[in-house]
């Protein structure tokens, strides 16, 4: 993927540089020069998830197949799509020329945390710049335009239960960590009760976030009533659960994982020492809790910004409607760039909604021309 970037850079006359901290997954940036102090990054993550079964599949995971309207294949919406068009913005800036300088940075592993790619970009100093458009995400298309002004952050939690081990047909003699565990999760569960204090500004962008997966999504009426909450409260998933090692063997220990995730600008501090309290409210001997809780959750930019109006007023111009600023519930390579190389983030992806990992994903086509569009003219039309 690298190579290819390179190798279509090269013969458009664009600058590029690799940067690794593992030679097997190294990242690239194309680099055009402008004429002011002004820069602009924008960036996008190369990798993509495993294609799970390919019985699944109808069209080839990796071929690319285009019907007139969409195009199919892992990576299409998350987000080899938006890195193509990224690709042509750079040739057209670099062919026209731009009085900004502008670095599209193609990042490495942002699937699996950014070790290799973004974050370790960021802690390294290698992303300078005054703003940073990311390219991850749904901004809705032609119908629905929308910028991200930030993302959920993550507080990874492990309920762990301890117990004595027994022969199976002996249970009574043993204590069995996977009952104690079934009974500790509920506890947990009920973080999603806590109700989240959050900065007054973000308001009418939560009010738009809703609205959008509203307008974008084919909900069932509970679905509806869970999208109410989504931003209020934490939303808790109990992912993997682990315990036992043998059919006949008592188990003396089982874990749970939880994904919890909370909205940017809420207390992470305040959520964890909740689900102390509640695992502590469970009183089941043998039972505790490892709760990883940042220092803040996610990131998010203030839509009165400068640099959010701009944008904003960019994808007007391109699409005809004026964008709504709305949070991600996941998270994206911005969480890293703020965080450590203390850039302000805003996202425009291409994504359709619901097609990230899954069998047969596919995207717009003119999702990725309206891509093409706003790379290009947002960097010619930003004033710092």
């Amino acid at each position: 993927r690298v190579a290819y970037i390179q190798s279509y850079m090269e013969r458009h006359g664009v600058e590029t540089e690799l940067h690794s901290r593992n030679h097997k997954t190294p990242n690239i940036v194309a680099r055009i020069p402008g004429e002011v102090e002004a820069k602009i990054l924008w960036v996008g993550h190369l990798d993509v998830v495993p294609i799970g079964k390919p019985e699944e599949w109808s069209h080839p995971p990796y071929g690319g197949e285009v019907d007139g309207v969409y195009i199919y294949g892992r990576g299409a919406s998350d987000m080899k799509g938006a890195c193509a068009a990224a690709m042509v913005a750079a040739r057209l800036l670099n062919e026209m020329g731009c009085r900004n300088t502008v670095e599209f940075w193609f990042t490495a592993d942002e699937e699996i945390g950014g070790g290799d790619g973004a974050k370790w970009l960021a802690e390294s100093g290698r992303f300078k710049g005054d703003v940073c458009l990311i390219g991850d995400g749904t901004g809705g298309g032609l119908e629905h335009p929308a910028i991200d002004i930030g993302c959920k952050g993550s507080v990874p939690t492990k309920l762990i239960a301890r117990g004595k081990t027994a022969h199976g047909s002996t249970p009574f003699l043993g204590d069995n960590a996977i009952k104690k565990l079934m009974r500790a999760i509920p506890y947990v569960e009920r973080i999603a009760e806590f109700r989240l204090s959050l900065p007054e500004e973000l308001e009418e962008p939560i009010r738009q976030s809703i609205e959008f997966i509203e307008a974008t999504i084919k909900l069932t009426d509970e679905q509806r009533e869970a999208v109410k909450r989504l931003y209020h409260y934490p939303t808790v998933s109990c992912n993997i659960i682990q315990g036992g090692v043998k059919r006949n063997v008592v188990p003396d220990y089982a874990e749970a994982v939880f994904d919890i995730r909370l909205t940017p600008g809420s207390d992470p501090q305040a959520v964890k020492r909740r689900i102390e309290e509640l695992v502590e409210e469970a009183a089941i001997p043998g039972v505790e809790v490892e709760v990883s809780a940042p220092e803040q959750a996610g990131y998010y930019e203030s839509p009165n910004t400068s640099f959010a109006k701009q944008l904003a007023e960019t994808i007007e111009l391109v699409t005809g409607k004026r964008p709504i600023f709305k949070i991600l519930t996941g998270g994206t390579d911005a969480i890293s760039i703020e965080r450590y190389a203390h850039i302000p983030c805003l996202g425009y992806g291409l994504s359709m909604v619901g097609e990230a990992h899954k069998p047969d994903e596919k995207n717009k086509i003119e999702n990725l021309v309206l891509g093409v569009k706003v790379y290009t003219l947002f960097p010619m039309r930003y004033r710092a």
